[in-house]
């Protein structure tokens, strides 16, 4: 079998496009000491859910403990002991829950292919992986990049994926990776998107851009993720690097923030990640979620003061020489309220644009730009 992936690895959420298919998970783990009973036995059910229930033993040297995990949505059902990005330290080109979703993704994806091509479970698999990801161009190095490529390519990659009772072993051999830096992918991604995508800015300046107008202008991206948000300058196609950064900003901070302040509202008794804290936030239904959002009100206010500051840091640094303010990311959506208006001000102000990216293509910039680079560039030949 033969895979190619964009690999958008997030702090909060690992979004992939296997060959054409966009497939999501939280990025949590929780490791194990046994496997636990499944009691659902009927095949097709459980490949159909194989992701969201997904239990895996993962053997690779890319890691520093192989071993038994929950992967995803099934360690986000508990709180105790389950692992996320520790958004405070970043190096995500070193951290193993990159590697671990990476893998557990690849593999439960390998397995409901091969099922859905025979209408039966194989026992083994043999995968090849051409893969493109990214990480933040704070973190971005030559040296890093190589280093994050060499811990998938150096080793095949054994992962068993429990389907049900079923044991299918899958060993993954990574071909080729390719590393650039966040911010890189999102340009690709406006360029080869649809009109729509700039509803928003012609209805602001009274203009009818298409995607392709962007190709040749002085952009500074504002990617607002979960750990960070990255500023990414390019001029036409090629990023600046001595003045592309990130600054450990966004949605998860905030979130920490107001999962503090949840925790102390009702007296500690609470034991919560801030995936967890984001499903109260998302369910009205829940009786924290009202306190959830006043919460997360006031945490947001904060980060996107801190953000619209890095923005207007970066402009001084840049001397100017910016046509556009691009922002996107999961943080564009939640930041939208307190960053929008204030950033029209201070672009109008210095008599540059915004391009405010719609929440429709926000969240995917990443992994579609991905795609496309494996699609027009990279791997043309698999496409």
């Amino acid at each position: 079998m033969k895979l190619v992936v964009a690999n958008d690895i997030g702090n909060s959420e690992t979004k992939m496009i296997v060959n054409d298919t966009l497939i999501k998970q939280p990025s949590v783990v929780k490791r194990l000491l046994s496997k636990p009973n499944v009691m659902e036995t009927n095949v097709a059910k459980n490949i159909a859910n194989l992701l969201d229930e997904l239990i895996v033993h993962v053997t690779s040297n890319a890691i520093k403990r192989s071993g038994l995990y929950f992967i995803g949505k099934r360690a986000n059902m508990t709180a105790d002991k389950v692992e996320n990005m520790n958004i405070k330290l970043g190096n995500k080109s070193k951290h193993d829950i990159p590697v671990l979703m990476t893998l557990s993704m690849l593999a439960a994806r390998s397995v409901q292919l091969a099922y859905q091509e025979n209408q039966e479970l194989p026992s083994s698999i043999s995968v090849d992986v051409s893969m493109t990801t990214a990480i933040p161009a704070s973190e971005y190095s030559a040296d890093q990049a190589r280093y994050l490529e060499g811990r998938f390519t150096s080793n095949d990659h054994v992962v068993i994926v429990y389907v049900g009772e079923t044991p299918v072993t899958v060993t993954l051999h990574f071909q080729t990776v390719k590393v650039t830096q966040e911010g890189i992918p999102a340009l690709y991604a406006l360029l080869e998107s649809e009109n729509e995508i700039l509803k928003n800015y012609n209805e602001h300046y009274k203009k009818q851009a298409v995607p392709k107008d962007f190709a040749n202008k002085r952009i500074l991206h504002v990617d607002i993720g979960d750990g960070t948000t990255e500023y990414v300058y390019t001029v036409g196609m090629n990023p600046v690097t001595d003045v592309c950064s990130g600054e450990k900003r966004g949605v998860g901070h905030a979130t920490e923030e107001a999962t503090q302040l949840l925790k102390e509202e009702v007296g500690g008794f609470l034991n919560l990640n801030r995936q967890q804290f984001m499903d109260i936030f998302r369910d009205p239904s829940h009786h924290l979620h009202d306190l959830a959002v006043r919460f997360m009100q006031e945490a947001r206010y904060s980060q996107a003061q801190r953000i619209l500051e890095d923005i207007q840091e970066k402009y001084s640094d840049i001397a100017g020489n910016v046509d556009v303010i691009a922002v996107y990311g999961g943080g564009s959506i939640q930041f939208k309220e307190e960053l929008y208006e204030e950033l029209l001000d201070f672009a109008n102000t210095v008599h540059c644009e915004v391009l405010w990216i719609p929440e429709k293509y926000a969240v995917d910039m990443n992994v579609n730009g991905l795609h496309v680079i494996n699609e027009k560039i990279l791997f043309k030949q698999h496409a």
